[in-house]
């Protein structure tokens, strides 16, 4: 595993930035065009809704997806959105940019990748700085990072020092526009052993980006068995694996590269929903539409 003399001073600077206060009840919000189309007087109501179900946190997926968002009109429709969660009591963490050739672009060849890499720096500097201006920084309780890390492309050292040193990049540039804690999710389906899936994530935690690990319930690429044992080795309360769980709440039932997902059943939500991250970490869920008080509101 990579080990770099920089990583125990990120490290240390990482248990200096205060997190959220306290273990955060976040809800993820995956904003879509299609959205637009929600009377603009429910979203008020909506957040409030949130915020009286037990949610404290609002983690706002991306504020720029490809072109989505971008444009004057839509970028003007999400902030009037995020103001408003706001005015309702829920904390903001605030997504950036997200490629939606992601996971297409990050098999590039290692020169290429960090190239790849440093371009998802400067949009995410430019983004940053631009909410930056706009909310100002008390307003923002922590930025996301809009991509997701696996068990497959950062396993050799090679491609995990990259990694490591764009998330440190992220977190040191993201400090000069607002020092706030700095998140992005982890999934796993099967490509490492557990033990060394727990080491990832613990590189990870050393750059100074918190990881959220998806549960993977809803994609069901492992079996409750099989997911068991990758999540108690992310879960270790005596290490620094992971800092919170993303709970999925859905089925998915198509593949990836068009994703498509129903919503549980009422007891299933109901159970899904009464879940908690262990070792006082996070409990995140995935995702705003799929929330049984969202049938009929938002457009799955």
């Amino acid at each position: 595993m990579v080990r770099r003399a920089l990583l125990p001073f990120v490290a240390l600077l990482w248990l200096l930035t205060p997190l959220l206060a306290g273990a955060a009840t976040a809800i993820i919000y995956q904003p879509q065009l299609r959205d637009r189309d929600v009377a603009q007087a429910q979203w008020p109501a909506l957040f409030a809704q949130l915020r009286g179900q037990g949610f404290d946190t609002l983690v706002v997926q991306w504020t720029e997806y490809g072109d989505a968002f971008s444009d004057p009109q839509g970028h003007s429709w999400l902030l009037q959105r995020v103001r408003e969660a706001r005015a309702s009591g829920l904390r903001v963490v605030l997504g950036l940019n997200s490629d939606p050739a992601f996971f297409q672009r990050q098999q590039a060849s290692t020169a290429a990748l960090g190239d790849y890499l440093h371009t998802l720096l400067r949009r995410n500097d430019r983004l940053a700085r631009q909410w930056g201006d706009e909310l100002g920084a008390e307003a923002i309780a922590g930025w996301y990072l809009p991509i997701e890390i696996d068990d497959k492309r950062w396993r050799e050292p090679d491609s995990r020092k990259q990694l490591l040193h764009y998330l440190m990049s992220e977190r040191s540039q993201l400090n000069r526009i607002a020092q706030r804690p700095v998140y992005v999710t982890s999934f796993f389906a099967g490509n490492m052993t557990p033990a060394r899936y727990a080491e990832l994530l613990e590189d990870v935690q050393r750059s100074g980006v918190h990881a959220w690990v998806q549960d993977g319930a809803g994609t069901a690429r492992l079996g409750s068995g099989e997911r068991k044992l990758y999540l108690d080795a992310a879960s270790q309360c005596a290490a620094s694996h992971a800092r919170g769980v993303v709970f999925e709440i859905f089925h998915q039932i198509g593949g990836d590269q068009a994703f498509s997902a129903s919503s549980l059943s009422a007891d299933e939500a109901s159970t899904a929903l009464a879940q908690r991250a262990p070792c006082e970490g996070d409990s995140v869920f995935f995702e705003l539409r799929y929330l049984p008080d969202m049938a009929g509101v938002m457009k799955r």
